[in-house]
C-alpha cells in the first residue's frame, strides 16, 4: 500500500504524519554551484501501518522482535490461493484452504510462503474492516504444512474472535503474518517468488513492507 500523510490502517491507530522537516527553499543559501539545498521529511506511524508484517512480539512480549529475523525469512517461494469468491461473511477454514490447494494442483514444500487473496471488493467496502479472517483450524492447517509465513489482502487474519487464535498460534510457531496486501488480482499463477522485506527496527512488533511477487508474465 502507498503510505501517505493522513492515512491510517485502523480507526484506533494514529494517522501517518509525513511533513516537511528540511526544505531546499530554507537552506539553499548555504550551498554553491548546482546544489540548491536539500529536502527531508519527518515521518511518524505505527509499526503496523499499511502492508506490514507481524513479528512474535506483536502478541508475545518475550518473542522475537522484527529486527532479529534474518532476511531469508521474508523471501522465498510462495503458493497463491484465491478464496475471494466465498461468502465474505464466512471465515476461511482448513477445508477451504485444502480445497483451494487441490484446485491449483500444487504440492506444498517446507518453508513455502502461503499467500491468499481473500477479499473481492474495494478496501472502502463497509465490511472490509469487520469481516472474519481465518478459523482456528485454518491456523493449525498452516502450521502442520510447515509454511514459514502467511500473507493476505485482509486487514487482519482473525477479527471475529477476541482470543485471536490465528495470530496466537501462527506467531507462537514463528510463522510471521503479512496483512493488507494489494494487487493480488494481478497474480495469475499458483506459485511464484516473493519478497516482503521489513525495516530493521529495533524492538519493533512489526514493520511496513514493500511486497513484491516475481511472476512469469
Amino acid at each position: 500500500m502507498e503510505l501517505a500523510d493522513g492515512m491510517r490502517s485502523w480507526d484506533i491507530h494514529p494517522k501517518v504524519v509525513l511533513m516537511d522537516y528540511h526544505t531546499w527553499q530554507l537552506n539553499k543559501d548555504r550551498y554553491e554551484g548546482e546544489c540548491n539545498g536539500f529536502s527531508t521529511k519527518l515521518m511518524t506511524m505505527t509499526d503496523h501501518t499499511g502492508t506490514h508484517v507481524d513479528a512474535q512480539t506483536h502478541f508475545f512480549p518475550d518473542g522475537n522482535s522484527i529486527e532479529s529475523y534474518p532476511p531469508e525469512k521474508f523471501m522465498g517461494e510462495a503458493i497463491f490461493l484465491d478464496l475471494s469468491q466465498r461468502d465474505i461473511e464466512d471465515p476461511i477454514s482448513a477445508k477451504d484452504l485444502e480445497a483451494a490447494l487441490k484446485e491449483t494442483g500444487e504440492r506444498i514444500k517446507e518453508n513455502d510462503i502461503l499467500t491468499i487473496k481473500a477479499w473481492p471488493y474495494s478496501r472502502n467496502h463497509e465490511m472490509f474492516s469487520t469481516g472474519p479472517g481465518l478459523t482456528h483450524d485454518a491456523a493449525i492447517w498452516i502450521i502442520k504444512n510447515k509454511f514459514k509465513m502467511f500473507a493476505t489482502d485482509l486487514p487482519t487474519v482473525d477479527f471475529q474472535d477476541m482470543s485471536r487464535p490465528v495470530h496466537v498460534n501462527l506467531l507462537k510457531n514463528d510463522i510471521l503474518i503479512i496483512e493488507n496486501l494489494i494487487n493480488l488480482d494481478k497474480i495469475k499463477q499458483s506459485r511464484f517468488n516473493f519478497i516482503g522485506m521489513p525495516l530493521r527496527l529495533r524492538e519493533a512488533t512489526g514493520s511496513p513492507i514493500r511486497a513484491i511477487a516475481f511472476v512469469d508474465q
